[in-house]
């Protein structure tokens, strides 16, 4: 801790220097001008000033007070108490009003008096430490620094995020599965003046329909059969600060409808409640689907579309951005146990390879490879030994391309897949639903609800 003394009286200085001189860690300076004083203060900005206010013999003399305003206006982080000899109430009102932290009269100075002062200074200043070390690390993990990725459409998605991140406008982040659109909406909520208000994510797709109203919304108690107590629901939790609504597109119609009340008039009324919820926080919303095509097939509302759609991230897939693969790479092996090295035929294997799964996919592989591989340099044989990672189509490859290929008039091209699937599984499993939600790795209640999107038969529950 770096302290300067200031004081025209050579004995007062010394008074205070063996009062602290004593104290670990602790670097002296002495000034007995005002002129020294500014000159230490802008060359090396001590941690605490300790300050006389009258720096010369002369009584009209108060030139703590020039010192006094010039930390307070070039150095606010520095701490100043004022050690005097003067008791007036002016002065000592003055010298608080200019930023003082304390009053200190020299008659009654002693290290019972001035050692606290010290160490209390000492612990806050760890304190900062503290939370500087671990907003840096917030902001590494979920902030823009986690936008990791130096190609043209990265440095675009940052700029954006940037540019937004303070507004209060509600913002669509649309990407494929595995791009990274939850990592944008926490950074925007990291970057926002709401960094250290809660960020809530509700994934609409894993929502039991019959549930999902009350909680996003809340309950009161005796709202429904079950409602034993009140319980707040996902926009009342986000406080003031952010909801991420991730799969938007999965809401049934009936809660868009409420979903768009709520962002117009800015307030939700929880069920059972008599009275509305003002709503506090921002609200982002995510998708990996072709909203156009639902809103094509009356599955979105056009108008809560437009409500959400107020600005757009489109965070690119992996296959866009293949130049940034190394850094995504290197970045995910430093933040593994064992460090592993990739050589620079495993690195253009990699970088080569199609991403279905996009930033995710290649995650999980470079995190596989460093449980797995024998060596910590990772060449191309020991590469494909561990991971999929070849550079031919994959069949999953290949049957996108062939659904890419139907004709226009088709229709959702999406929706083609999906039913041709669901309806495959249903098949194979003799109309059981629990059993086609297990061969097609779903929750049973998301695939009724898909299902019946679909029109097709509800079928029977226990085959």
């Amino acid at each position: 801790m770096k302290i300067l003394i200031v004081d025209d009286q050579r004995a007062a200085r010394r008074v205070l220097s063996r009062i602290l001189e004593s104290l670990p860690d602790v670097e002296l300076t002495e000034a007995k001008t005002l002129i020294e004083a500014l000159a230490w203060v802008d060359a090396a900005p001590p941690d605490l000033i300790l300050l006389d206010i009258r720096l010369s013999n002369d009584p009209e003399d108060t030139g703590g007070f020039d010192l006094l305003r010039h930390v307070a206006t070039s150095h606010p982080e520095i701490v100043v108490v004022v050690v005097s000899g003067s008791s007036e109430i002016d002065m000592i009102r003055q010298a608080m009003r200019l930023g003082a932290k304390d009053y200190v009269l020299k008659d009654e100075l002693s290290p019972e008096l001035l050692v606290p002062i010290v160490e209390g200074l000492r612990e806050r200043m760890a304190l900062r430490g503290e939370v500087a070390r671990l907003r840096e690390r917030v902001d590494k993990s979920w902030g823009l620094k986690a936008i990791v990725g130096g190609s043209a459409a990265m440095v675009r998605v940052r700029q954006l995020v940037r540019r937004v991140a303070d507004s209060d406008a509600t913002i669509l982040i649309r990407g494929e599965t595995g791009t990274g659109k939850e990592m944008v909406a926490r950074a925007l909520h990291e970057t926002s003046s709401r960094r250290d208000h809660p960020f809530v994510a509700v994934n609409c797709s894993a929502l039991p329909p019959a549930l999902m109203e009350s909680l996003m919304f809340g309950h009161e108690r005796g709202a429904f059969t079950g409602a034993d107590s009140r319980k707040p629901g996902q926009f009342e939790l986000a406080g003031a600060g952010t909801i991420l609504l991730d799969e938007v597109a999965e809401m049934p119609l009936d809660l868009q409808a409420k979903l768009l009340r709520v962002l117009e008039d800015r307030r939700f009324r929880p069920l059972g409640a008599a009275t509305e919820v003002p709503l506090a926080a921002r609200v982002l919303a995510s998708t990996h689907v072709d909203l156009e095509s639902r809103l094509a097939s009356g599955r979105l509302r056009d108008d809560l579309y437009y409500r959400l759609n107020v600005v757009s991230i489109a965070v690119p897939s992996l296959d866009e951005r293949k130049e940034d693969i190394p850094e995504l790479v290197q970045t995910f092996a430093a933040e593994l146990p064992r460090k592993i090295h990739f050589t620079h035929d495993a690195m253009a294997t990699l970088t080569q390879r199609k991403w279905p799964g996009n930033v995710r996919e290649l995650r999980n592989v470079v995190e596989r490879v460093s449980l797995l591989a024998e060596h910590t340099s990772v060449n191309r044989a020991a590469l494909l030994a561990l991971a999929t990672v070849d550079t031919e189509p994959s069949e999953i490859d290949q049957l996108a391309e062939r659904v890419l290929a139907l004709p226009a008039d088709s229709g959702s091209k999406l929706d083609v897949l999906e039913r041709t699937l669901l309806a495959r599984a249903m098949a194979s499993c003799g109309g059981n639903q629990t059993a086609a939600a297990r061969l097609l790795g779903l929750d049973r209640q998301v695939f009724v609800r898909r299902w019946r999107k679909l029109g097709e038969d509800t079928g029977d529950d226990d085959g």
